[in-house]
């Protein structure tokens, strides 16, 4: 009979670990208590299965209060709760007495935070008893009740046992070979690298500075759709100011030797290449402003964690699936809720992950299908939103180049102005803005014939651009065209009556 309800306790055991994916967590020194943690089965956080036989109903009860005092003393260790068990006991009789309340009700503890709902597999009832379990569990049970009838000897329970431990083990060693694919030589290269642009950014101008961050190649729409496509990569090195560099220099330290092990160098530099510009791309495309930092990469690593989680749900959850999903959870929120967070370049990073991670897949793992669905998916989201983007950036050009044109003046730099505002004019010959600013840098340049033409051109296509009247006025008047001034101003203060300075020039040439 012993002999019989052991080789059901650990065929139990072993259905439920090979076939079913459980992990044992725990394993007592005598073999008799184990604790398995469920693959899928939501309703239990752990299934502890007991090998002993019961005398009397007290047994029962002073077994479940035990094993709920150990499951408080975890939740006390830092293990989230609450905590749900399948308490199942292996038998050869039922209890001579009742059952307790705690085995017939249920155990609870804390508050609820600890729950035990218990039962009984005996000989003699088992086909009901696993009937329940299967309800329980909701995984299949099978058991073949012609070998519990048979002479059973030990060896054949020590060969079930053997089974399931050497199981263990393999998939222990999967799980430790899995981040043990690499050095993490390239995450400290990048690392040191961004720090080194920082410096440099701060020593050329800042790193906060527009133009600075322009010049060393931040992701700037304008320049993007001139043909600096480079400025996709370039930003995954350079940050903006120093709590930038800080947040994203203490992510990539966390997060990048492991994917970097787990991968490979090469696939790893692979990952972050494509995950920067991805996020770098999907910026370009929705958002209009100036941006910089290894955060796409960052979350691309994210992202490739996560395809871990897809390949092997068991060993991501069981080492870093619900820690990672908080981070980049908290890290997308923060992105939503804080000012100035690039978090299109977040989410493109993170996607981009995802999909680099899918091309070139863990080591020793070769699935062709994926990858070409990887890198199909990739080259066509990326194409789709640089198109995207591109159409975007055309409807803001004008916009862009205007800014410029007007900086460059503000600092006087006319010369620099007036090429710029040429070429600009070249793609966007009908942008009355870049018209007029560039008459302005051909004013200060005593290029007057070509200023004059410029003004005249505004104004035949809006007679209401009132800063072209009151120029050509002036030119007018630099001329010694008395009459043709007082004309234009005249026209300047019909659509802008209060202005002073128009005012004021017309006195001047009254007088």
């Amino acid at each position: 009979m012993v002999i019989e309800q052991d080789y059901l306790y650990w065929s139990l055991i072993e259905q439920l670990v090979v076939e079913q994916k459980y992990s044992i967590l725990a394993l007592s020194q005598d073999g008799r208590e184990v604790l398995l943690e469920p693959f899928r089965n939501k309703q239990f956080t752990l299934v502890r299965l007991r090998r002993m036989d019961v005398d009397w109903g007290n047994t029962l009860a002073l077994d479940i209060e035990q094993a709920g005092g150990r499951f408080e003393q975890l939740l006390r260790n830092g293990v989230r709760g609450p905590i749900r068990v399948m308490n199942i006991y292996v038998s050869s009789l039922p209890p001579v007495d009742d059952y307790p309340d705690s085995f017939v009700k249920g155990y609870s503890r804390l508050k609820g935070k600890i729950d035990i709902t218990s039962s009984l597999l005996i000989k003699d009832n088992l086909k009901e008893g696993i009937q329940k379990l299967e309800e329980a569990l909701n995984v299949p049970v099978k058991f073949d009740h012609e070998i519990l009838m048979e002479n059973l000897e030990i060896a054949d329970i020590q060969k079930v046992r053997n089974r399931v431990i050497d199981f263990q083990n393999e998939q222990k060693e999967e799980e430790r070979k899995i981040f043990q694919n690499g050095k993490p030589f390239l995450t400290y290269l990048f690392l040191g690298l961004q720090i080194i642009m920082f410096l440099l950014l701060e020593l050329y101008g800042g790193s906060s500075n527009s133009e600075t961050l322009i010049r060393f190649g931040a992701k700037y729409n304008p320049l993007i759709y001139d043909g600096e496509w480079w400025r996709f990569f370039t930003p995954i090195v350079l940050h903006i100011g120093f709590l930038h560099l800080l947040m994203n220099s203490f992510a990539l330290f966390y997060i990048g030797p492991a994917v970097e092990r787990a991968y490979g160098s090469l696939r790893f530099l692979f990952i972050y290449l494509v995950a920067g510009v991805s996020g770098s791309i999907v910026s370009f495309a929705f958002s209009p402003f100036l941006s910089a930092g290894a955060s796409g990469a960052i979350f691309g690593c994210f992202g490739a964690l996560l395809y871990i989680g897809v390949q092997n749900r068991k060993v991501f959850f069981r080492t870093m699936g619900s820690n990672l999903l908080v981070v980049v959870g908290i890290n997308l929120a923060l992105g939503f809720a804080i000012p100035n967070i690039d978090n299109a370049g977040h989410i493109g990073g993170l996607i981009g992950g995802f999909l680099a991670a899918l091309i070139v897949q863990l080591p020793k793992r070769k699935h062709i299908l994926l990858r070409l669905i990887g890198l199909t998916s990739t080259i066509t989201l990326l194409v789709v939103l640089y198109r995207y983007g591109i159409s975007q950036t055309e409807e803001q050009y004008s916009q862009y180049t205007v800014l410029q044109g007007q900086e460059l003046i503000q600092e006087e730099k006319y010369e620099e102005a007036y090429s710029y505002l040429n070429e600009a004019i070249k793609t966007d010959n009908t942008s009355n803005d870049l018209l007029f600013l560039l008459s302005v840098s051909e004013i200060e340049l005593e290029k007057y014939d070509q200023a004059v033409q410029h003004l005249q051109q505004i104004i035949s296509d809006d007679n209401s651009y009132h800063q072209a009247h009151f120029n050509l006025s002036i030119l007018y008047a630099n001329m010694g065209d008395i009459s043709l001034a007082l004309k234009e101003v005249n026209k300047a203060l019909k659509y802008d009556p209060t202005n002073a300075d128009y005012k004021s020039f017309k006195e001047q040439l009254n007088n």
